[in-house]
């Protein structure tokens, strides 16, 4: 047994025994690898994954491919315009951001809780612990979501078992991907996950000056 499958199932054996543990899916290896271990593990996987049916970005296609693959139920949640919850999400964060993905964290939160899940296991950090990275400013907002949907974000690549592991940087995730190779999962590029469009830094720090200045006492 690899220490990196030995590390993860330490972690993910302390969910609790006898129910179904709902896992966020995307198409890439870090979230799948924590649901075929969970399964191997005895625990019953649902699947969810977030639909934007954005070209380019939405990884639906790839996620119902492994779902095929693996015979594992995901649900998929067919997302609402981003641009229509970033006014939403700005208010729960408080920071401004350039890109219009950490949205899709609120829409994931948002649609957990709806389905009265109390936890949701989630790949978030893997590349950060592999790149021995100590600042990312994907995770805290992911978090600040999570916080405000009352679900708990449970993120087994962020556990001290686990971050041990990854005393030297490793990019490519090497580990992971013989871990990924032993569990008969496909091979996946890493891709930067960026919401297509131009920046929108400058347009969300007015927004946020707007809400602030709106709340603000005369």
């Amino acid at each position: 047994m690899s220490l990196l499958r030995k590390a993860l199932l330490t972690v993910l054996n302390r969910l609790p025994a006898g129910q179904p543990v709902p896992v966020a899916l995307s198409g890439g290896l870090d979230s799948w690898v924590l649901a075929l271990l969970l399964r191997q593990a005895g625990f019953t996987v649902n699947g969810l994954t977030l639909v934007s049916g954005i070209d380019g970005y939405c990884e639906y296609a790839q996620v119902r491919a492994l779902s095929a693959r693996f015979a594992l139920d995901v649900e998929p949640i067919h997302a609402e315009e981003f641009e229509t919850a970033l006014p939403r999400f700005l208010a729960i964060t408080g920071m401004p951001v350039y890109n219009l993905h950490p949205v899709s964290k609120l829409l994931l939160a948002e649609a957990a809780a709806a389905r009265n899940l109390s936890l949701l296991v989630t790949g978030d950090g893997a590349d950060q612990v592999f790149r021995c990275e100590t600042e990312c400013d994907l995770l805290p907002l992911t978090q600040s979501c999570f916080r405000h949907a009352g679900v708990e974000l449970f993120t087994p690549f962020l556990h001290p078992e686990v971050r041990a592991l990854c005393a030297t940087p490793d990019p490519n995730k090497l580990p992971l991907r013989q871990l990924a190779a032993s569990l008969e999962i496909p091979d996946v590029p890493k891709r930067p996950t960026y919401y297509p469009g131009d920046s929108i830094l400058d347009r969300t720090r007015q927004m946020l000056e707007a809400m602030t200045c709106a709340a603000s006492p005369v």
